[in-house]
């Protein structure tokens, strides 16, 4: 392939990416003329591809889902599977016969080293042969091809170009540094396990001045000199004892075995929970490699708050879907052990909850949400209800945007001084004494590992294995093996990086995931693979299970995919935030259940979603159009080898020899910094913390300011980041004062202040102004508050730059607002989320637009008519085919705005994706940040008496877009993931109100609705309870109350 053709994922780096996406109206743009015979020649016997015809592949018949399997081809005789542990009926009832598997399931295969492809239908040597570039028709070539300038080879990559490439710095000699074998300056500790070797366990006061990375200054023994320092002083836990489970019931441990089947801890996990920071509840941050059992520290932890020292706990998730599947994976414990799970995600959530003397709650919350709930807890003076809070994903407070708002709320939490213990928990951090000195926190560190993993680099055939105990390049990447898997030509010009050789060695026996740089890739990996891999091994697979999965799909989620219902047959599926939820989740569960064996997805996955494999394959090292850092390199191949998969996870990284150099940089960098993003864009994080606080009375003057602002992350790091941050502050009163978000609270009564001009105390000493001109002198004592717009913008939980923006729209709208549909109100909505071009998320397409336009009734298009759109511009709009001129924020704002009235109108989300040409994942997203934005207007509304008219509207709208329902599915609506079509199928069985079932067993449920796993079930049931339990709860309260009111005298 030539250069030119190999840009797709990231410019200037001319990286190779083979899209394969369905075209059939390019057949006159194909680069070379190929005969239309066959996709595989049919004289070939020995071929396991000998069966596919050309009029099977593109005709467009049910054939088409199973290509090439010319006795099992159709969909009926895909059924006929005997397998019995299906994906969505995983127990059998009396009335269901037993059929018998037609395949044995193999155990988990170790298949590192030299292992070759294991095929029981033909000779290894031809398994790739038999596919010739000549046969491929047009179609199936640009369906291949698809965006290749040529056909050219691809630059020459092997093991010794790649070593030439990364040696810009030779590791120094063991004779040289016999205390280290590595030199730090030229290998970080994090090149490999992402953290050093061993316990490791300082507290906070031990780490001021030290680096936790620094292999000089951590020592094997540190923790067991800590523990002989901590004995002898008889440190005592100070948590009251339920048990001798780490102080909880017996109760507890039998659960863990039921629900998530753990018998015993890992021996760090013990050592974790026994630390000195667990027992004096001092802040702690614990760090270990992806899959170490992280998270069920966390829980114990959390049960310990909840049931023994009886307060609430807050746990922050970065992802709404991983905060929905944790609310479902605890409500079990909820109900057995009798405390509240709540959500708070966009809509979701009741701020601030409701005052409880009885239950406990969990509050599982996104990032935003959690600021939020902590906000409204501070403001009615009840922070001290939260006892504990929990962080995952620790190191996003260096992400953009998110990181700000965790870094605030975190500075808000330490600020209190409530006694709120704070625990965070990461793989990957860099700079953990700088969150340590941030969070006032000891640290734990361990580099455990349940399973080896052993990681490779691929150059061009060559395996290289990555070995850390090396002391030159030669002994770091040791070469394993030459991978030649007997390609034809074309197979090798269609897979020139072996990817569908290395899946076939893993897969179906075991699971695989590929990452791929883009969501585009990952369509095009799962079309190329399903294409080449061993067709029988792979459709034989689990056969009547993946039917199952293509019917959920289809029936639950509205839509089976065109690039799924290829793919799917042979247990291969792409994942990206092009997918619904509900999309998303059934091919996680499927991979789970090992239907699904190969999923090719974005980095997103690494980071969100729990599904781990034998073998990982990074297919670039880009992230969309950026290279790779070393924490998502360590995220991805943290995925392979989890425990019971087998003795060891393999990882490999493909690299081009136009890469070798950016590679071999990020394996030997130093694991990436959290750093502050508190002082970027205009500094809208820190505007918002200042606002906050002022709005919460934690601060009035500049002295307070100054001393809360000391205590963030962006302090501890002014020096790195080369900030002032006091004269940041300063810029941001001022800016504040002269936006009339600010007033002194105690403004002189005999003159108007000028706040055009805002001095400070110093400023007043070196001026020279005139006397007479007037001017506003902010000392350090100095009291002020928020005037309405600023309490508006700090209640709304936006910046005041928002909250000014959407206060314009909505005056400007209350002139002359149109009430005859949502539109007008949806438009407000859009506004609010709406950035300068009005094109976020995506752009409107002019066609569609013009289309919609005219389509609408007359008194529809008031709207368009209010916002000056004529039938002149409906002209332009038609001939130009662009959306542009100056109405082209309001235009794009419409086009939005049309979108989520069809969503209003029940009309399924697969037919308004394809009606407006958007991603269903996408269109997902637009109605969850409008559910978000509605939930702000209205906390918005409430604090300005001159939009009390709104409040109703918006809060219709709200209750309207979040349950996107009827009347009769609204109550079935309220279970956490229960979508419309869930809900219907709900209600056909009879199921109507919470009550109907959570007085079931999850048995009945299975049985009464199709498509139903019991994990599923028995998860809607749990939180059909819940919502029981906080009615009850609610009633219990107001029972107890009016008692009180009753007895008093």
């Amino acid at each position: 392939m030539s250069n030119q053709q190999n840009q797709n994922n990231a410019p200037n780096c001319n990286k190779r990416c083979l899209e394969l996406t369905e075209h059939p109206e390019s057949q006159s743009h194909a680069k070379r003329q190929c005969s239309e015979n066959l996709f595989w020649p049919d004289s070939d016997d020995d071929s396991i591809f000998s069966n596919a015809k050309l009029e099977d592949l593109l005709s467009g018949r049910n054939t088409e889902l199973f290509g090439t399997q010319a006795q099992t081809s159709s969909a009926s005789k895909l059924h006929q599977s005997g397998s019995d542990d299906g994906l969505f009926g995983d127990t059998s009832f009396p009335a269901t016969e037993k059929l018998l598997p037609t395949q044995d399931h193999k155990e988990a295969a170790d298949t590192g080293g030299n292992h070759p492809i294991d095929l029981a239908e033909g000779d290894p040597d031809s398994l790739f042969k038999k596919i010739n570039l000549n046969d491929l028709s047009i179609t199936e070539m640009e369906d291949i091809f698809h965006g290749a300038e040529d056909f050219s080879e691809p630059l020459v990559q092997n093991t010794q170009i790649f070593l030439d490439a990364v040696a810009f710095k030779v590791p120094k000699t063991p004779e040289k540094i016999p205390a280290r074998p590595i030199d730090e300056s030229i290998m970080s500790k994090s090149i490999l396990e992402g953290i050093v070797h061993g316990t490791q366990y300082e507290t906070c006061e031990a780490l001021r001045n030290r680096s936790i990375l620094d292999p000089s200054i951590w020592e094997s023994q540190a923790f067991a000199d800590f523990e002989k320092k901590t004995a002898s002083n008889q440190t005592k836990d100070t948590f009251p004892s339920k048990g001798d489970f780490y102080g909880l019931p017996e109760k507890v441990k039998k659960m863990i075995l039921e629900h998530k089947g753990i018998k015993s801890l890992y021996e760090w996990q013990d050592e974790c929970l026994n630390l000195p920071a667990i027992k004096q509840r001092k802040n702690l941050i614990y760090a270990l490699p992806t899959s170490g059992g992280k998270t069920l520290v966390a829980e114990i932890l959390m049960l310990r708050e909840l049931l023994c020292r009886e307060r609430n706990v807050l746990f922050i998730l970065p992802y709404v879907s991983i905060v929905q599947e944790k609310v479902s994976a605890m409500s079990p414990f909820a109900i057995d052990l009798d405390f509240l799970v709540e959500e708070y995600t966009a809509g979701k959530g009741k701020c601030p909850p409701q005052p409880r003397r009885k239950r406990r709650s969990l509050f599982i919350a996104s990032i935003e949400k959690g600021a939020v709930l902590m906000d409204s807890l501070i403001d009615v003076e009840r922070p001290h209800e939260i006892g504990l809070v929990v962080v995952d994903e620790l190191h996003l407070i260096g992400e953009r945007g998110r990181g700000a708002t965790l870094e605030a709320f975190l500075t808000k939490v330490m600020f209190l001084n409530a006694n709120i213990q704070i625990v965070g928990m990461s793989a990957t951090i860099g700079n953990l004494s700088e969150i340590s000195s941030f969070l006032n926190a000891d640290v734990y560190t361990r580099g455990f590992r349940p399973v080896e993993l052993k990681e490779y680099i691929k150059c061009g055939p060559d395996l290289l294995e990555i070995h850390s105990e090396g002391h030159t390049l030669e002994e770091i990447f040791v070469p394993s093996r030459t991978v030649d898997f007997k390609y034809s030509e074309a197979v090798k010009r269609a897979d020139p990086d072996h990817l569908a050789g290395l899946v076939s060695e893993c897969a179906p026996e075991n699971c695989c995931l590929v990452f791929c740089p883009s969501r585009k890739n990952c369509e095009n990996v799962a079309l190329l693979l399903s294409r080449i891999v061993p067709k029988q091994k792979f459709f034989e697979h689990r056969r009547s299970e993946k039917v199952d999965l293509m019917d959920a799909l289809d029936k639950m989620c509205g839509i089976l995919s065109p690039v799924l219902a290829k793919t799917l047959p042979y247990g291969i599926a792409y994942h990206h935030s092009g997918l619904t939820t509900d999309e998303r989740k059934y091919i996680e569960t499927a991979y789970r259940f090992g239907v699904v064996t190969v999923i090719c997805c974005t980095s997103t996955l690494a980071a969100g979603v729990n599904l781990p494999a034998k073998r990982v394959i990074i297919r670039a090292p880009y992230v969309g159009q950026e290279f790779m850092t070393l924490c998502k390199y360590k995220q991805m191949v943290g995925r392979a080898g989890r425990a019971g998969l087998g003795e060891a996870g393999e990882s490999i990284l493909i690299a081009q020899s136009r890469d070798n150099l950016q590679v071999g940089q990020m394996l030997f960098s130093p694991m990436d910094k959290a750093l502050s993003s508190m002082d970027q864009q205009e500094a809208v994080g820190l505007q918002s913390l200042i606002l906050s606080v002022i709005g919460l009375n934690l601060a009035e003057c500049r002295r307070d300011l100054n001393r809360l602002v000391d205590s963030t992350l962006l302090s501890v790091q002014a020096d790195t980041l080369n900030v002032a941050v006091d004269k940041v502050v300063l810029l941001i009163l001022r800016e504040m004062f002269k936006k009339k978000v600010l007033q002194l609270s105690e403004p002189d009564s005999k003159s108007k202040i000028d706040c055009s001009e805002i001095i400070t105390t110093q400023d007043a000493n070196q001026s020279n102004r005139p006397a007479g001109e007037r001017r506003l002198l902010i000392g350090q004592s100095t009291r002020f508050k928020l005037t309405s717009i600023g309490r508006a913008a700090f209640k709304a939980g936006i910046d005041y730059k928002k909250a000014q923006a959407i206060h314009k729209e909505l005056k400007q709208a209350q002139q002359q607002l149109i009430l005859t549909n949502y539109s007008h109100l949806l438009y407000l909505v859009v506004c609010f989320n709406s950035n300068e071009k009005g094109d976020e998320l995506f752009p409107a397409n002019a066609s569609i637009l013009f289309r919609a336009y005219t389509s609408l009734p007359v008194e529809s298009q008031a709207l368009f008519k209010q916002l000056g759109f004529t039938e002149a511009h409906a002209a332009r709009l038609l001939k130009t085919q662009s959306v542009q001129g100056p109405l082209s924020v309001q235009l794009n704002r419409l086009y939005k705005v049309l979108i989520l009235e069809d969503v209003l109108e029940l009309i399924p989300l697969p037919t308004v994706a394809n009606k407006y040409n958007v991603e269903r994942g996408t269109l997902q997203h637009l109605i969850s940040q409008s559910i978000a934005a509605s939930s702000a207007i209205v906390r918005l509304c409430e604090e300005m008496d001159e939009f009390w008219c709104y409040k109703p509207l918006f809060e219709r709208i709200l209750h309207k877009m979040d349950r996107c329902g009827t009347y009769e599915l609204e109550p079935l609506l309220e279970l956490p993931a229960v979508k419309i079509n869930r809900a219907k199928q709900l209600y056909a069985a009879g199921f109507r109100t919470i009550e109907d079932i959570a007085r079931i067993p999850a048995m009945t449920l299975v049985q009464s609705v199709e498509h139903m796993p019991l994990r599923v079930a028995t998860e809607i049931v749990s939180a059909a309870k819940i919502i029981l339990m906080k009615k009850l709860d609610h009633l219990e309260e107001e029972t107890e109350n009016l008692k009180v009111c009753l007895q008093r005298k």
